[in-house]
């Protein structure tokens, strides 16, 4: 029998040049088989040879992922092309509903206001890259873990940014020593549902060696400095002068204690009460590895579905440099979009992922942002925006 190539199917491993038949036993995605390496290296770009990836699915042992530029490379129907072929249950098609005709003034402008050296100041200051002259005088915030004395100092600083653009921020405390910020932003209309904007702020350094949460920096510039400055961004161009008024109520909610399992944002949306549109949370944004290409995960689940399509379409028409892969794999990039699914709300995650190496550990610096994080930003941005401006429902 002729040995497959990674991603061809196989019904046993001696099929797959050595390596390993991965089937239905280890999950239905990988239909009819999925030649492939298991435990591959993710720190070797070599480990799977010259014709694929090694791609870490943070959910299986890391595997290799043939690489492709076009569906037609792949393994028939079954499988996609995202800069490598995997599952098409990875991924799903999402209907545009025609709302936005490419015309609206407001979201353009919203568009517009984005300043990429705002948001990376921010990210800066997060990340202990540069000091937040405070009340007391210049401060640098080492780390945003909850264990660390600076995380507190993290917390005043975003209250300091949201008071200092107008708005009133409740700080909503839950757990031991942990905090919700939450700024409410009027709309027009007031009957209609609001637009949730959010990100975690707290960071973690778990993967480096011998790493003290209570002691040792924790910069979490790009997870996730890199989403709460998006959710910052839209507090500030709010806030101009010339940014016209939301039609809808917007909430900016940035959580706490995302890294130690998603508690802040299910403390939040368990307890949300009132009528919601749909929240848009944005985490680890600031890099691009190999197996997705540059692209990026726009993750919704079913109940999610109309709302994700429209800001999917402001994405299409108004970041076309942006290029989403949609997906209602709630694993893709695993976040606080899922608390709000648990809770049987809206939600839709926008995040690079894999991660790189640098994620979860010391290195997490705005060394390691490239160019995807400003399309990332504003296709984030450009979903909040068409939310606020729409006067239906899709």
């Amino acid at each position: 029998m002729a040995r497959r190539p990674f991603g061809d199917p196989c019904t046993t491993g001696d099929e797959c040049v050595g390596r390993f038949c991965i089937d239905a036993t280890l999950d239905a995605s990988f239909v009819d088989g999925y030649c492939s390496a298991l435990f591959c290296d993710l720190t070797d770009p070599g480990s799977c040879g010259d014709e694929a990836l090694c791609f870490d699915t943070e959910v299986y042992p890391p595997l290799c992922a043939r690489t492709c530029e076009t569906n037609a490379e792949c393994r028939g129907p079954d499988y996609v092309c995202i800069g490598t072929c995997i599952p098409d249950d990875f991924t799903a098609e999402l209907a545009r509903p025609g709302i936005l005709t490419g015309a609206e003034a407001d979201v353009a402008d919203f568009l517009a206001a984005v300043d990429d050296d705002r948001m990376m100041g921010r990210v800066r200051v997060l990340a202990g890259e540069e000091a937040w002259d405070g009340p007391g005088g210049p401060v640098t915030i080492l780390s945003r873990a909850p264990a660390h004395p600076d995380h507190e100092v993290a917390a005043e600083y975003l209250e300091a940014e949201l008071t200092a653009l107008g708005w009133t921020v409740e700080r909503q405390a839950f757990g031991s020593g942990l905090t919700n910020l939450v700024v409410e932003i009027s709309g027009t209309d007031v009957a209609l549902a609001q637009v949730l904007v959010t990100a975690h702020w707290d960071s973690t350094a778990s993967g480096t060696t011998g790493w003290a949460a209570g002691a040792d920096p924790a910069p979490g510039a790009v997870d996730n400095g890199a989403g709460t400055t998006v959710a910052l961004e839209v507090a500030t161009i709010l806030s101009l002068p010339g940014t016209a008024a939301p039609v809808r109520t917007v909430r900016i909610v940035l959580f706490d204690a995302e890294e130690t399992g998603l508690l802040g944002s299910e403390d939040y949306a368990t307890g949300l009460s009132g009528d919601m549109a749909c929240a848009v949370n944005t985490d680890m944004i600031g890099w691009t590895t190999e197996p997705t290409a540059g692209r990026f995960w726009y993750v919704f689940d079913e109940g999610s579905r109309a709302w994700a399509g429209l800001g999917v379409e402001a994405i299409d028409l108004f970041v076309p440099a942006a290029m989403p892969i949609t997906t209602d794999y709630g694993d893709a990039g695993y976040s606080d979009s899922a608390s709000f699914w648990a809770a049987g709300r809206c939600a839709v995650g926008i995040n690079c992922w894999p991660r790189e190496l640098s994620n979860h550990t010391a290195e997490d610096t705005t060394s390691t942002f490239e160019p995807i994080f400003g399309d990332v930003a504003r296709a984030s941005i450009a979903v909040a925006a068409a939310w606020m401006y729409s006067t239906v429902d899709p």
